[in-house]
């Protein structure tokens, strides 16, 4: 009479839990649906069973498993999610670790995130995309950013663009800092020249300010380079050249390519533009731009800029080599002068 007693006793030491779960254990590894529907009949009855919740993430997710159409997996797969979170919340450690159940977790991430993948571009399930979408991110950590994101074609657009000039600034940035420029050194001051007289080729004026001249070199160089063309370098005897002239027109106070010289305080022509380049500069030179009335490289530039055929002259094709002056005479008519000039060797 004891023994029978001990064996009508023992099932009802298991909590309801365990036995529920199996219950439903037993029935599923014979028939999923009858478990499926056992599992809802219990969980509408009692919600805080965790068990019932696990066996219907099971069978939705077999579901999904067995058709390989992305349209029909979603619905199935956020349905598992849904029982699967449902299940999380509600059991203890232990019936967790009975089940496996992180290892199962993140199976069913991954099936989501493939069916997220097949869902993505097809634009005529974009509802089932971002149903799915919203579900998992909010179940599962750390989504991939590249599957739940959604790029607008025409942004995704704008986006390339503003990477690619993103990308071409840092070329030009990368180029720009390699370029090797060379100031002539030994440079003396313009009051040791006789500006009356033909230029002998060996003059070597300091600059008013080299750092505007550079900064003129600079602003050039951004553009070209915007522009696909090769970045120009300062050659000393080039910026020899443009420093004279644009110190004789300031001292001699006129405003022309050609030199003049003042003598009896009429000006005549002292030496073409392209053979005072030579006089300095050996090979020659193949453009020359003149400017006057700016105090900084931003104005001469504009100036240039916007004229069509000292623009040429900047974005010339040929052009490696470049000279740049800017000089200051308190006395002249324009005060500040600015010559630029180039060679193609």
């Amino acid at each position: 009479m004891k023994v029978t007693m001990i064996l009508l006793i023992i099932p009802f030491l298991l909590s309801k839990e365990e036995r529920t779960f199996k219950k439903l254990n037993k029935v599923y590894e014979k028939n999923t649906e009858k478990a499926f529907v056992l599992a809802k009949k219990i969980s509408a009855k009692d919600k805080t069973l965790a068990s019932p919740y696990y066996f219907q993430f099971l069978v939705y997710q077999k579901k999904a498993d067995k058709t390989h159409i992305a349209k029909e997996q979603a619905p199935l797969l956020i349905n598992a999610i849904t029982m699967c979170g449902a299940f999380e919340k509600r059991a203890g450690e232990s019936l967790l670790a009975t089940t496996d159940f992180e290892s199962k977790k993140s199976t069913l991430k991954e099936k989501v995130i493939s069916c997220l993948k097949l869902l993505k571009n097809d634009t005529k399930n974009k509802s089932k995309f971002k149903k799915l979408r919203d579900k998992s991110v909010e179940f599962f950590s750390d989504m991939p950013q590249d599957v739940v994101t959604i790029i607008d074609p025409k942004k995704e657009a704008e986006e390339k663009v503003k990477l690619a000039a993103i990308e071409k600034e840092k070329n030009i940035e990368n180029q720009l800092a390699n370029l090797k420029h060379e100031f002539p050194s030994k440079a003396i001051d313009s009051k040791q020249i006789n500006f009356s007289k033909k230029p002998t080729g060996s003059e070597n004026l300091a600059s008013f300010n080299e750092a505007e001249e550079l900064k003129m070199i600079d602003i050039l160089n951004r553009a070209r380079l915007e522009k696909n063309l090769q970045p120009l370098t300062i050659d000393p005897d080039l910026v020899r050249v443009a420093r004279y002239h644009a110190m004789d027109m300031a001292k001699e106070n006129y405003f022309s390519h050609e030199s003049q010289n003042k003598v009896k305080n009429k000006l005549t022509k002292s030496v073409e533009t392209f053979e005072r380049i030579k006089l300095f500069y050996q090979t020659g030179g193949n453009s020359e731009n003149i400017h006057a009335g700016s105090a900084d490289a931003e104005g001469a530039y504009e100036a240039w800029f916007n004229s069509p055929g000292h623009y040429d002259n900047l974005f010339s094709e040929t052009s490696q080599k470049v000279g740049i002056g800017f000089m200051y005479d308190v006395n002249s008519e324009n005060k500040y002068y600015w010559v630029f000039c180039t060679s193609t060797n």
